[in-house]
C-alpha cells in the first residue's frame, strides 16, 4: 500500500471545464432523466431557474474532461501514490451551493483529506477520502464533491 499521506490537504493542479447546455442535455438523456429543466429553457425558467440547470450528478463528467488548469504546476493526481491496480470506487457525495448553468467555467481544486487503513477480506485496505471545491468564473463557490477510493490488499 502505497498513499502518500504527506499530500493530505496539498492542493492538487485545478481544472477546468466549460458547461454547455447541450451537454447538459445530453447528460440527462444519457441517464434517462426526462424532467423538462434539463431540457428546455422555458421550463427551467418556471421552475425558477435563469437557464437548464446542471443535473445532480453532472459533475462526474468533470473530472473526466475537465483541463488542468494552464501555467498552474502544483501537486498531481501521481502525487498521492495511488497504486495503478487494485482501485474502487467507493462512494461519491455532491454538495451543491449554487446552481451551475451553461455559459458557467468551473474550476475544481482537488485535495486528499484522509486516509484509512482497515482490515478486510481480502488484506489490508486503504480507504481514501478526496474533497474537489468548484467554483465558477464569478469565483463563487458552487459545489463540493467528496469521493471515496478503497485500495484493496492486493494493490500494487
Amino acid at each position: 500500500m502505497a498513499v502518500n499521506r504527506d499530500m493530505i490537504g496539498q492542493p492538487l493542479t485545478p481544472t477546468t471545464f466549460e458547461v454547455e447546455r447541450g451537454k447538459i442535455r445530453e447528460f440527462a438523456g444519457a441517464i434517462g432523466d426526462q424532467n423538462p429543466i434539463y431540457h428546455r429553457v422555458e421550463a427551467a425558467q418556471a421552475a425558477g431557474y435563469s437557464d437548464l440547470p446542471a443535473p445532480p450528478t453532472f459533475p462526474t463528467t468533470f473530472s473526466f474532461w475537465g483541463k488542468p488548469v494552464e501555467g498552474d504546476h502544483t501537486y498531481s493526481a501521481k502525487d498521492l501514490g495511488f497504486p495503478s491496480t487494485g482501485g474502487l470506487h467507493g462512494e461519491e457525495e455532491y454538495t451543491y451551493l449554487a446552481p451551475i448553468y451553461p455559459g458557467d467555467t468551473v474550476t475544481g481544486v482537488r485535495k486528499l483529506i484522509d486516509v484509512k487503513t482497515r482490515e478486510g477480506k481480502l488484506g489490508t485496505m486503504e480507504i481514501a477520502t478526496l474533497e474537489t471545491l468548484y467554483t465558477n468564473q464569478n469565483g463563487q463557490e458552487v459545489l463540493k464533491v467528496r469521493s471515496t477510493v478503497i485500495f484493496t490488499g492486493g494493490a500494487k
